[in-house]
């Protein structure tokens, strides 16, 4: 019996030691890897690089511009929607999360960007737009709503 007992204590001195041996490892990887991890936070940048994405998002914003020129309801109406789902393309690059471009704005707050609230309005605009089929906009309504749209792209370094 008093075998048993050594045997019991070495295997449970081992089995310690490898634990202990386990846990460093898994701090050290954690601490390693620490600057590998995404970055979930919606930040601002810091100054206006040029990309691809970023003159791909500046074209798209001059042809839904040229669209409103002819200064008729529907292709307004078209502008609108392009220009809501060029914002929704930009909060996904950012990171948001979520079904819908509704969904991406309400993990934002007016800290991290103050045109926010305009393109709420402009969003509520579109979703009008879309979903009432009785609903028609003005030209000036329609160029607010844009600039409200253009106010979030220049923010975001988009323009």
């Amino acid at each position: 019996m008093n075998r048993l007992s050594y045997l019991y204590n070495i295997f449970q001195a081992i089995f310690i030691f490898i634990d202990v041996a386990l846990f460093c490892a898994l701090i050290f990887a954690v601490f390693r890897g620490w600057k590998f991890r995404p970055k979930l936070a919606v930040s601002k940048p810091e100054e206006n690089i040029v990309t691809l994405g970023n003159a791909a998002f500046k074209e798209r914003w001059e042809e839904i511009a040229k669209k409103t020129e002819s200064g008729s309801f529907e292709p307004l109406r078209i502008a609108i929607v392009d220009a809501d789902k060029l914002a929704d393309d930009i909060l996904r690059r950012m990171g948001l999360g979520g079904k819908h471009i509704a969904d991406r704005l309400e993990q934002l707050s007016q800290d991290d960007f103050t045109s926010l609230e305009r393109l709420w309005r402009a969003h509520r605009v579109r979703n009008q737009l879309v979903h009432e089929p009785d609903f028609r906009i003005s030209a000036d309504e329609g160029a607010k709503t844009l600039k409200d749209y253009e106010a979030f792209l220049k923010e975001t370094g988009t323009i």
